[in-house]
């Protein structure tokens, strides 16, 4: 009977690790996705990529969740069902998945901050230079006329 346990809780162990695999491939797309808009400042729709990861994120918090409850309900078959091969295999797919997400993130982590350092830098720039015509200018303007009209 404990073998029959074993073999069922095995069974919901490989279909919850394939949906965290499928998910985790649509995670990297998403990434992949942002990582474009940031790169070729397409910002129109890059709040909706943010909320959409945003989602992704309490998506992760429960599939944590549902995994642990799994190992707390019998730790002892947990461990055995997860010794077997093909979650094996799973759990490795999906590290090697996660770690490819965090280097895709990285990557967007480091176009933002080039991206908001060369923003800034303009900034100052235009800043600069407005007071700079400040300076120039020797009155305040004042309204022209042309052809008798204000």
């Amino acid at each position: 009977m404990e073998f029959n346990q074993i073999t069922q809780l095995e069974r919901e162990l490989i279909f919850i690790l394939k949906e965290e695999y499928s998910f985790y491939q649509s995670l990297y797309i998403l990434i992949d996705k942002q990582k474009d808009m940031v790169k070729f400042e397409k910002d129109e729709q890059l709040l909706e990529l943010f909320t959409e990861i945003d989602r992704c994120h309490k998506r992760i918090q429960d599939s944590e969740t549902k995994i642990t409850d799994l190992k707390e309900n019998n730790a002892k078959m947990f461990r055995i069902a997860s010794s077997a091969p093909e979650v094996r295999k799973l759990v490795n797919s999906i590290t090697t998945l996660v770690k490819k997400n965090i280097g895709l993130i990285h990557e967007n982590e480091s176009y933002l901050k080039n991206r908001h350092d060369r923003l800034k830098s303009e900034l100052d720039k235009l800043k600069s230079s407005h007071k700079i015509l400040q300076y120039i200018r020797e009155a305040p303007p004042t309204p022209m006329f042309i052809d008798g009209k204000n």
